[in-house]
């Protein structure tokens, strides 16, 4: 998920703001969970449980790598 870089302005009284899109990037996606590997938030569907450590975490399904 690439953002894109905000762009700046200085108001007249000198504070910077940067303006950006309003909303959340994950609006109308649904549930959505973080990978424990990557930490690329998918939604639930696909993402799959794996031990690790010794407890169950979600992970990207198949592989952190083909699931961009």
């Amino acid at each position: 998920m690439n953002k894109p870089e905000p762009s700046t302005r200085v108001s007249a009284d000198g504070l910077r703001y940067s303006n950006k899109t309003p909303g959340s990037p994950f609006a109308g996606v649904g549930h959505t969970r973080s990978c424990f590997l990557c930490g690329a938030h998918r939604q639930s569907s696909a993402l799959k449980s794996k031990r690790i450590l010794g407890r169950i975490e979600m992970v990207c399904a198949p592989a952190c790598s083909s699931a961009t």
